[in-house]
C-alpha cells in the first residue's frame, strides 16, 4: 500500500492554500491547513489509513468550526431602534386624532405626534402601522382585542 510521507500532506494542505487565493468562499484554505496539520502528524503516525482519517477528521472540525464562529459573527440586524421600533405595537390615544390633524398617543411611556386614516377619540387603543417623519401612523384597536 502506498504510504505517503509527511512532505505529501504538507504540500497538498499548501497547494489547498494557495487554491484559496484564486477560489472564493474562504471553506478551502481549512482542508490546506488540515492538510498541514496532517503532514505534521504523519511524522509520528505512519499507519495512512490513520493520516486519511485524521486529515478528513480536521477537515470536517474545522469547516464545521468555521462556519460556526462566523454565523456567530455575522448575526443578524439587531432589533429597529429609534421610532422604527415602534411598529406593531399598541399605544394610548391622549388627544383626539381628527383627520387631517395630527393627535397624541402615549406608546412605551413615550408621548408621540400620530395620525389616523379615521378619528379615533381619546382612551382608544391604537396599533402603530408606521412612522412618517416625526409621527406615528395608527389604526384603531378593535374592542376587545388584546
Amino acid at each position: 500500500m502506498l504510504r505517503p510521507s509527511p512532505a505529501f500532506w504538507i504540500a497538498i494542505g499548501l497547494i489547498l492554500a494557495a487554491l484559496e487565493m484564486v477560489v472564493p468562499g474562504f471553506v478551502i484554505i481549512w482542508f490546506g491547513v488540515a492538510g498541514v496539520l496532517t503532514g505534521l502528524l504523519a511524522f509520528l503516525v505512519r499507519d495512512p489509513l490513520a493520516q486519511l482519517g485524521v486529515f478528513v477528521g480536521l477537515s470536517a472540525a474545522l469547516v464545521v468550526g468555521s462556519q460556526l464562529i462566523s454565523r456567530r459573527l455575522t448575526r443578524p440586524e439587531p432589533e429597529s431602534v429609534g421610532a422604527n421600533r415602534l411598529a406593531g405595537v399598541e399605544g394610548l390615544v391622549i388627544a383626539d386624532i381628527v383627520p387631517p390633524e395630527l393627535g397624541r398617543v402615549k406608546v412605551t411611556g413615550e408621548e408621540w405626534s400620530a395620525e389616523s386614516a379615521v378619528a379615533v377619540s381619546r382612551g382608544r387603543k391604537v396599533r402603530i402601522v408606521g412612522v412618517q417623519g416625526t409621527h406615528l401612523k395608527v389604526v384603531p384597536q378593535e374592542e376587545g382585542s388584546n
